[in-house]
């Protein structure tokens, strides 16, 4: 399961009652729990006990890169056996931007249908050899647009801008390339090999863009107010 969520690019939170007592060192889960959470980059950030029995169960995982602040646990026995731990993870949640785009159902289209209208326009008629360059241009433009004004006509529909990445440079492209072409190869074999070689490299592709978004926005910072 952690193979899979360190591969996402958003910040992951893990939550929940684990029912090992990780306040325990000597505690052989709880050992394999530290080893297999450190050989992810993950962070466990409660501190304290809380079950009613002194034991830290009730755990919240995040990724080392992800802050998360205000972590408070109250007392056992006022809901449940357990204490309610509550956590405060500074997420910027930019609004999404929609635009409106008028687009043609060109798939919806019966091909044969639009054949024999082409066959049938103006368009497949003889030409004669004096005639105009832009009367026929003219031609062309207007039976085409009458033919897809009738087959498909223009309907308007609303979409969800992306988030501009200025960022995104070749590096990345280059990155995100290899990360899939290994994503394949791993769907291919299935090998432990390939698959640890599609999770490496998916990390440091994750680390790369973390590196150059931070880079630009430190310099977008300084250099905000120039105008050279």
């Amino acid at each position: 399961m952690l193979e899979a969520l360190v591969l996402y690019a958003c910040p992951v939170v893990i939550g929940g009652d684990f029912n090992i007592h990780v306040q325990d060192r000597d505690d052989p889960d709880a050992r394999r729990l530290a080893d297999l959470l450190a050989s992810f980059d993950l962070v466990q950030h409660v501190r304290g006990p809380t079950h009613r029995c002194g034991n830290t169960l009730d755990l919240i995982i995040t990724p080392a890169t992800c802050q998360l602040d205000d972590v408070t646990v109250d007392p056992a026995g006022m809901l449940s056996d357990h204490s309610l731990v509550i956590g405060r993870l500074p997420v910027a949640v930019e609004p999404a931007l929609i635009f409106e785009q008028q687009v043609r159902a060109w798939r919806r289209v019966d091909r044969a249908k639009l054949g024999r209208a082409l066959e049938e326009s103006e368009l497949c008629q003889p030409v004669s050899s004096d005639a105009d360059v832009d009367r026929l241009f003219d031609t062309y433009d207007a039976v085409l647009r009458d033919i897809a004004d009738r087959m498909a006509p223009l309907h308007t529909i609303r979409r969800r801008r992306g988030r501009l990445a200025p960022w995104f440079d070749a590096e990345c492209h280059s990155e995100r390339r290899e990360c899939r072409r290994l994503e394949r190869r791993y769907s291919r074999t299935c090998t432990a090999e390939d698959r640890r070689l599609w999770v490496n490299a998916t990390r440091s592709r994750h680390q790369t863009y973390r590196n150059k978004e931070q880079y630009w926005l430190a310099r977008l910072t300084r250099c905000g107010r120039s105008s050279s």
